[in-house]
């Protein structure tokens, strides 16, 4: 199906978000702390500010970092947002997906070119049949080249004009008239999406594929995958065809397509502070404490353990979103995050 892979140097975005998830990993960067400005790292890498911002996007999405009114900090894996060494993500977990037993040892061959959809995929993308759109074909491999996992994925012209890395992979292609090896470019697709503000949602139904006129007992397992944006809007129809015995299906009726998705936030109670903890925020809000906003910081995490944020900001007279932002950074990097400034971080070298 798809033919060799080429190497290609990974985007100067992926290489700054790997830097930074390399220093979250080794504590330079602490859980609670802001990462450097835009206008520092941008410095740093010798880029522009939109790369930093496509590094920090790609971070969020991977749930390694969140905003606020503060700045870019880093979460930590207490939250259940796992920190990740390495930010690279083998193909198998990237764009389109896996539907294979997780721990497997796979690899991922994929080619771009124009084909016409399935007619399921061109009602459920509203495509005109018969006729040719832009497809991703994927296969998984195990090591020894046996097929286990082959997937077809039809784009719909909206989402190839939302995302400027699609829409270019797409004029390479039609330039080039041949099949592109894309299988190291749109492996981030869904972090793509989430850059450019899209929020999406997959829905799939799962079928039992028969040979024709053939009464055996089914040979394949075949997988229909629609993903829509928050607006309802169908954008890629991805059909998994497994070969292999070891299939993992876990399934809502609507999931989030992105991993990294940022779980709801603790609510207002649900958060316990443990009494050494407490013993020193409550020094630090003494009404003769010298540090006044350390002061505050304190009483915002005091108030907040049995209280919301919108509570808590209205007894203490300060905004809704400056006590959230403290709240958090505190639940993410304990009593060194609130300790230090937020401002005036470094780059980790």
């Amino acid at each position: 199906m798809p033919g060799q892979r080429t190497t290609r140097r990974p985007a100067a975005y992926l290489d700054i978000a790997n830097d930074l998830g390399e220093g979250i990993r080794a504590g330079r960067l602490p859980a609670g702390r802001n990462l450097p400005s835009e206008r520092q790292l941008a410095a740093a890498y010798g880029v522009n500010r939109q790369t930093v911002r496509s590094a920090l996007q790609h971070l969020r999405a991977q749930g390694c970092v969140a905003g606020d009114r503060l700045g870019t900090y880093v979460l930590a894996e207490r939250d259940g947002r796992t920190v990740r060494p390495s930010l690279s993500r083998a193909p198998a977990h990237g764009f389109p997906g896996s539907l294979l037993g997780t721990a497997r040892a796979v690899d991922g061959r994929g080619r771009l070119l124009r084909r016409s959809p399935e007619p399921w995929a061109a009602a459920a993308l509203e495509l005109p049949v018969g006729r040719a759109a832009l497809t991703y074909e994927h296969r998984l491999q195990d090591p020894d080249g046996r097929p286990l996992q082959d997937a077809a994925c039809w784009f719909a012209p909206a989402l190839v004009m939302l995302l400027p890395q699609l829409g270019r992979a797409a004029f390479a292609l039609d330039e080039s008239r041949e099949e592109e090896d894309a299988g190291a470019r749109l492996g981030d697709l869904y972090v793509w999406a989430a850059m450019a503000g899209l929020r999406l949602r997959a829905a799939d139904t799962v079928h039992l594929a028969r040979a024709a006129g053939t009464r055996t007992p089914p040979a394949r397992l075949e997988v229909r995958r629609t993903v829509a944006d928050q607006h309802g809007r169908p954008l890629v129809g991805t059909v998994f065809r497994i070969s292999d015995e070891d299939v993992e299906l876990r399934y809502a009726d609507s999931q989030a397509i992105l991993a990294g998705e940022r779980p709801p936030r603790p609510t207002a109670g649900a958060y316990r502070i443990g009494e050494p903890d407490r013993a020193v925020l409550q020094s630090w809000a003494s009404p003769n404490a010298p540090d006044r906003g350390l002061a505050l910081r304190a009483r915002i995490v005091l108030a907040c353990e049995r209280a919301s944020a919108t509570e808590a900001a209205r007894r203490l007279g300060h905004s809704a979103e400056l006590v959230a932002a403290w709240r958090d950074r505190y639940r993410a990097g304990g009593l060194l995050a609130l300790e230090s400034s937020p401002r005036g971080a470094r780059p980790p070298h």
